[in-house]
């Protein structure tokens, strides 16, 4: 293969020498070396610069550059060629002709750079192919800049040959197209500081939007704040649009830069007005006063110089939509604000306590292709004009820009087989729509509402660049205005209640978004995550809203916004119409969500769930997340991919996106346990012969720890103790004492890791506060203060100085206290009776194996989410040992059950709570059978022992001559008693072999 490879290189290479003189002269143009060296080269290299295998336009390869426009100005020019994966770029080529000296000329290599770090590539190509230069695009442009400046390889034309292996491994399409690309280019290295175009636009916005605001607010002191910065927004827009177009050839090139030159707020002024009158989109609408513009013009001049080079490091001509779309996702979590007098840019309130993500293209292309791919099967022009499409909670439309190209695309392959004639010819084989048949498809099929003024803005910003890409003076030249204004497209309004859903006093803090009867083909996006608690402090009367009445059945226990927005788009789909989301997978599991998930059950139109189990879809933001695809007609089945190579699944390897069948009526309110055909098998070996545990021990022997709702002032670590009572250091730095009759001994998870280990005898390591005591009926009750204060009067004294402490109004105590005298009670009472249980197995909530410890102390342990701890106990008159049970729980069996039914974390932590304890399945045992009993008898001895080897371990810390030989017989005596367990869950060591081992699977990426 790299023979033939070579050969064909060689014979390109010898054409070149043949007749080089005459190539290196100035009547051999750009548009020749590439349809007679560029072309065939990348072709060599695995490439389909023509689209010869006829792929749909959205998945072509290699974009071409329209020829006419080769010799274009250098601001207003593209790349020659834009190689793609899957409509994503990945690098860019820029031709030149042999006679241009690219290896001693510096600009051509500043042209190059400029665009690919515009675009935000690793790495772009400038080649006449006389010489081959690929240079680092990470870093910005500055005007000093060497041709030599970022270069990473340089390649001369008589080098193609012998280096034809390294071409294939940097800029081959199998290296693209098999994920190898990103790993060659992973840690790119130059001498310049590196800093992503998304950052530094972002800062640079944010200056100006700072700069803008200063200047307009000390202009208008009485400005409302909110209106200051949809007016400095305003304006930013109205600058960078123009400047954008500038370099699409719409604007006359530096028109602004003249101005600003100038200092001429009149021809701003006028500018603006003129720019209103030829796009009418809104874009432009009068905000400020000229006087206003005139006293702050200064800013003006400011922003226009930043937006050209040298100042400016882009090429406004790639600047594409879904970058933009980017940096404003994140510029919209952010608002202008005046602190001690000053004008600052601070968090928006519900952004305070977490970070602002956006969306990766790779995760919106794929929701594309995995809905409106299908969507548009059969459809004709007039069909596919017809499509309603939406995101409604469309944020900077990073959703939108996405579906308006592909459906733009789909349009093209359309009028290429049944109407050619319709399409404008850019280039070979190479078509673009007409700007009508653009603007019409804009205004016709696209959607999106959000709750964010500012980001409704933006998003129409981003949507009207978009439709202005690939245009240039000629092809608008009949259209006034040239915009649409897509004020009846993408809405400010709340989408998940309704005007009549919303009472008349609170309608302007909440603003409704009534959909009408408005039905939508397409609904795809990436809905908000936030959970009961935030919603409750950042949104309190919407959140009441949502369940009053029943609005929306999902909203039940501890839900999370974006179970709303599924059930409300569901609601807006039209028959057989497509719903698209990335969402956490938790909602597959928790308990919160069993609603939600009977919702889609009953309905049985889920169509396609992908996991992406531990991996961080989201840059720096650790949320664990799966696409579901719903399809709102009945179906009998759905498609499940778990993604075990997110790297490989992003460029589509079939062994990273193995679908698998599954019935819908396998689907209801309770856990959806979805895993792979080999899993399952493996699940049907693990249901014979073994019954749940909470069928073994009984529902009331699984149980949480105990809620104290304030840990700090109930439990202490003793610093001494006498035959009655403990001294300790509480919470307020003073030294109390406290009646041994009050407490109980307590587990208290250690700040680093967590002590609590199945191979270890356990040892409380704290002590917990107790106010109830058992009545003559054995029932746990509060003692009453007046008893406290008489029989244990240290207690009694500790509770009154703490007692504004527990009685905070924040202090959550359920159910109500009915008297006045309850304030020292728990938050709650749950399983207060079931901890005092002499013997459990306390069990790490959020852990990984080996997290099963035996008490035999009457330890007391906190509840608490997936910091907490829950307990299991054993009935009395049961025949199953504690041990036995242990040995189950963290056996490999048990650790992959607990990850099927529990929420899986990077690093392989299980979150193994109630819920997912009582559905693990263990082991039957016929005790009357002697064989069996022995059996069991024998696990039972192995994991004492197994115990008594952890303590002699753990004794033996820092001293490795004893603990190599004790560990090396633990390891043993483990693999035994994992080997009698497949026994006894009928399992061959090849089913064993099968089961993922879950650390290992869920490894953090």
């Amino acid at each position: 293969m790299i023979e033939q490879i070579k050969n064909k290189i060689h014979q390109l290479v010898q054409k070149y020498e043949h007749e080089r003189d005459y190539y290196r002269t100035s009547r051999f143009n750009e548009t020749q070396v590439r349809n007679e060296f560029l072309d065939p080269l990348f072709e060599i290299l695995g490439w389909d610069i023509r689209n010869i295998s006829g792929k749909n336009t959205n998945e072509r390869e290699v974009l071409l550059e329209e020829s006419l426009k080769a010799d274009a100005s250098t601001h207003s020019k593209k790349p020659d060629y834009t190689f793609r994966l899957y409509g994503e770029r990945k690098f860019f080529l820029e031709a030149k002709k042999p006679c241009v000296d690219i290896k001693n000329d510096d600009e051509p290599a500043k042209q190059v750079r400029r665009y690919g770090y515009t675009a935000g590539l690793k790495i772009s190509v400038l080649s006449n192919f006389e010489d081959l230069f690929i240079y680092d695009t990470t870093a910005p442009v500055e005007e000093a800049d060497s041709r030599n400046k970022a270069l990473i390889k340089a390649y001369h034309y008589t080098d193609y040959e012998n280096v034809a292996e390294e071409l294939l491994r940097y800029l081959g399409k199998d290296s693209v197209y098999d994920g190898s690309f990103d790993e060659v280019w992973m840690d790119i290295t130059t001498n310049v500081e590196q800093i992503s175009i998304d950052k530094l636009f972002l800062n640079q916005i944010n200056e100006w939007r700072l700069l803008l605001g200063q200047q307009i607010y000390a202009a208008m002191p009485t400005i409302e704040i909110s209106y200051l910065g949809d007016v400095v927004q305003s304006y930013i827009n109205k600058i960078l649009f123009l400047r954008v177009c500038e370099d699409r050839n719409i604007e006359t090139y530096q028109a602004l830069l003249k101005i600003a030159d100038h200092n001429s707020y009149k021809e701003l002024v006028s500018k603006f007005k003129e720019a209103d009158n030829k796009y009418n989109s809104g874009l432009f609408g009068e905000l400020l006063s000229d006087d206003i513009i005139n006293n702050v013009s200064s800013a003006f001049w400011k922003i226009i110089k930043q937006l050209y080079f040298p100042e400016s490091p882009y090429s406004f001509s790639v600047f594409s939509s879904d970058i933009l779309g980017r940096i404003y996702e994140i510029f919209l979590a952010q608002k202008l604000d005046i602190k001690d007098g000053e004008l600052v840019i601070v968090n928006k309130p519900e952004n305070i306590e977490r970070d602002i993500v956006t969306t990766p293209n790779v995760i919106v292309r794929e929701i594309l292709h995995q809905t409106a791919t299908e969507m548009i099967i059969g459809k004709n022009d007039s069909q596919i004009n017809a499509l309603k499409c939406a995101d409604i909670a469309c944020g900077s439309g990073a959703f939108l820009l996405e579906l308006y190209q592909f459906l733009s695309d789909a349009l093209i392959d359309y009028y290429q087989s049944h109407c050619p004639s319709v399409l404008m010819q850019t280039s070979i084989n190479t078509y673009k729509l007409p700007f009508g048949i653009k603007r019409n498809l804009l205004v016709n099929c696209i959607y999106g509402v959000d709750k964010d003024f500012n980001a409704v803005e933006a998003c129409k910003f981003g949507l009207l660049l978009k439709l202005l890409e690939d245009e240039d003076v000629n092809t608008l030249s009949s259209f006034h205005p040239i915009l649409p204004n897509l004020d009846e497209n993408i809405f400010y309004g709340n989408s998940l209640l309704s005007p009549e859903n919303v009472p008349s006093e609170l309608v302007e803090e909440i603003n409704p978004f009534g959909f009408e009867d408005r039905k939508f083909d397409l609904i795809v996006g990436n809905p908000p995550y936030m959970k009961t608690e935030d919603m409750k402090k950042y949104t309190p009367a919407e959140k009441k809203l949502y369940t009053k009445e029943k609005l929306y059945v999902s909203s039940c226990g501890q839900y999370d916004k974006y179970f709303l927005f599924i059930e409300r788009a569901m609601g807006l789909l039209k028959p057989h119409g497509f719903l698209g989301y990335i969402v956490p997978n938790k909602f597959m599991k928790v308990g919160a969500a069993s609603k939600l998930r009977k919702l889609i059950a009953s309905r049985r139109i889920l169509k396609t769930i992908v996991s992406f189990g531990a991996h961080q879809v989201f840059e720096d933001k650790s949320t664990y997340t799966c696409l579901i695809i719903l399809q709102n007609s009945e179906r009998d089945k759905f498609m499940y991919s778990e993604v075990s190579d997110f790297s490989a699944w992003k460029v589509r390897s079939k062994d990273s996106n193995l679908f698998y069948e599954r019935d819908t009526t396998m689907l209801s309110g309770d856990t959806w346990v979805l895993c792979t055909d080999i899993q399952m098998n493996l699940l049907d070996v693990i249901s014979r012969g073994t019954k749940t545990l909470e069928e073994i021990v009984g529902k009331d022997c699984i149980f949480n720890g105990i809620q104290t709702s304030a840990n700090h002032v109930y439990i202490f670590i003793p610093i001494e103790e006498d035959r009655d009572t403990y001294t300790f250091l509480a919470f307020n730095d003073k030294i109390y004492q406290v009646e041994k009759k009050v407490t109980k001994p307590y587990f208290v998870r250690a700040k680093r890791e967590d002590a609590l280990n199945s191979y270890c005898t356990f040892t409380p390591n704290a002590r917990v506060l107790f106010p109830y005591k058992r009545n003559s009926r054995g029932k746990l009750k509060l003692i009453p203060l007046e008893t406290i204060e008489k029989r244990y009067p240290l207690f009694y004294a500790y509770l009154m100085d703490v007692k504004s402490e527990l009685s905070k109004p924040s202090r959550d105590i359920q159910p109500v206290p009915t008297t006045a005298n309850e304030w020292y009670r728990y938050g709650r009472h749950q399983s207060l009776d079931a901890c005092e249980r002499r013997e459990k197995i306390i069990v790490g909530v959020l852990s990984l194996s080996d997290k099963y410890a035996i008490d035999k102390k009457g330890t007391l342990v906190s509840s608490g989410g997936t910091a907490g701890y829950c307990l299991v106990g054993i009935p009395a008159d049961s025949q199953y040992s504690i041990y036995y049970i242990q040995a189950m729980l963290g056996s490999v069996q048990g650790e992959w059950l607990a990850s099927l039914y529990g929420e899986i974390f990077r690093g392989g932590y299980i979150a193994r709570g109630t819920k997912v304890l009582k559905q693990i399945r263990i082991p039957t045992i016929d005790f009357s059978n002697a064989e069996e009993k022995e059996r069991h008898d024998d696990v039972v001895r192995r994991q004492k022992r197994l115990i008594v080897l952890g303590d002699k371990i753990a004794s033996a810390e820092g001293n490795k001559r004893k603990q190599i030989p004790l560990q090396r017989k633990f390891d043993a005596l483990k693999q035994e008693q994992q080997n009698a367990i497949n026994v006894l869950y009928g399992m061959t060591e090849s089913h064993v072999s099968k089961i993922p081992i879950i650390k290992k699977l869920y490894a953090a990426n």
